[in-house]
């Protein structure tokens, strides 16, 4: 009784490891897969792997004569012992940077990609944003990145962080409506507005535009005769394949069979991560003609519904692969984006992208105020509140309307 006990323990563990091995491999690039391939095929006499002519790109293998973004941080990176203690975390915080120099996913999501606890990403974060120049790169948006150069330049007192926790009020009403926000005599407030505007919001920017990926695409999207064509990037692909023969010996049985399993699943991998990247791109076709003004609203769940599978393996698969489109190198995960209200086919991105169109063809003299940006938003088809309009703007980096008036 105890032995048939210990035997069953014994094949649900398996199961479930395996399971768990699985679902990794859909976390994986196809760069990461190649490595995690030929760890495997090294203890594996029955695996033949035919790894792809492009070598994997490292941190360590960048060259110093690069320039951008991605290229600045990294070599500074190198200089921050948290970030050489851990450099798979490290290297998830640079692969979240957009092209302001601030983060573009949430702590969660970045300690979830590398199996860390939100605690690890929370110290990394820290090390990080205290040692990295110029300060404010890595922040989590405006009034985080203000806040850092604020601290760094002995600014952030009491006053400094009211005004950093309201300046959305600046946008919708003012310098009156920050002070009547903040309760703070007008002179102080001015004063901190005054040390704001020698701040860089932006240090991302300095660098030459969007910051250029660590490693090649997963997928490349082209147009052919029939129009798009979506699939598997084969230059970083790894391809996987079964020795020929039999196992011989009974003790090799259990090798073999784990050859095979690993060969099915890597296949499977595939299918799933290139009929998910079909799904979204079909849905986002607008995008691949137009470019990001076209984006449409689109959950992760639509996606699971269409191809019957779970949300999370939607996620999984989304979150880390790099997309090659006509519009530029894009995470597949950054193609998924809510509308700012219920029933909107519109992304939220996309939005904010015509605003900007908007307000880079208005008449200096004249500029739009948030109530005019709605309401030509809304003759467009894109209901929005004043006070989402004004938040959007924001995120933009562009000034109120009595900061844009040119006399």
């Amino acid at each position: 009784m105890t032995l048939t006990a210990r035997l069953t323990q014994s094949q649900r563990q398996n199961l479930g490891f395996r399971q768990i091995q699985a679902v990794n491999l859909l976390l994986l690039s196809n760069e990461a897969l190649a490595e995690d391939l030929m760890r495997r095929a090294a203890a594996n006499p029955f695996l033949r792997l035919r790894l792809p002519p492009q070598s994997t790109a490292l941190i360590e293998d960048q060259g110093e004569s690069e320039c951008g973004l991605y290229a600045h941080v990294i070599g500074q990176l190198r200089m921050i012992g948290a970030a050489r203690a851990d450099e798979a975390l490290a290297t998830a915080f640079v692969e979240a940077l957009d092209g302001n120099g601030w983060l573009d996913r949430s702590l969660a999501e970045i300690a979830a990609s590398t199996g860390r606890s939100p605690a690890a990403a929370t110290t990394m974060l820290t090390a990080i944003q205290q040692e990295i120049e110029p300060v404010g790169l890595f922040a989590r948006g405006l009034s985080d990145c203000l806040r850092l150069q604020a601290a760094d330049r002995g600014q952030l007192t009491p006053a400094m962080e009211a005004v950093l926790c309201h300046l959305e009020a600046v946008a919708s009403g003012g310098v009156a409506a920050l002070v009547q926000a903040t309760g703070m005599p007008p002179e102080v407030v001015a004063l901190c507005l005054a040390q704001i505007r020698r701040m860089d919001p932006r240090p991302g920017l300095a660098f030459g535009g969007p910051p250029a990926p660590l490693r090649a695409p997963d997928i490349i999207v082209s147009r052919g005769a029939e129009g798009w064509q979506i699939a598997l990037n084969r230059a970083t692909l790894p391809v996987l394949t079964l020795a020929p023969g039999r196992e011989g010996a009974a003790g090799l049985r259990a090798v073999r069979a784990e050859a095979e399993w690993l060969a099915s699943i890597v296949e499977r991998r595939n299918r799933t991560v290139l009929a998910v990247a079909r799904a979204v791109l079909a849905r986002q076709r607008g995008f691949l003609d137009h470019g990001p003004g076209a984006l449409m609203a689109l959950s992760r769940s639509d996606i699971a519904a269409r191809l019957g599978l779970h949300d999370s393996t939607v996620g999984r698969v989304a979150r880390d692969l790099l997309v090659e489109t006509p519009q530029g190198l894009r995470t597949l995960s950054s193609l998924f984006d809510s509308g700012p209200t219920r029933g909107n086919g519109t992304a939220a991105t996309a939005i904010r992208y015509r605003l900007g169109q908007i307000v880079a063809t208005e008449d200096p003299r004249a500029p739009y105020d948030d109530a005019a940006l709605a309401a030509l938003l809304r003759r467009e088809g894109k209901p929005l509140a004043r006070r989402t309009v004004a938040k959007y703007r924001e995120e933009l980096g562009i000034p109120a309307r009595n900061q844009r008036l040119r006399t």
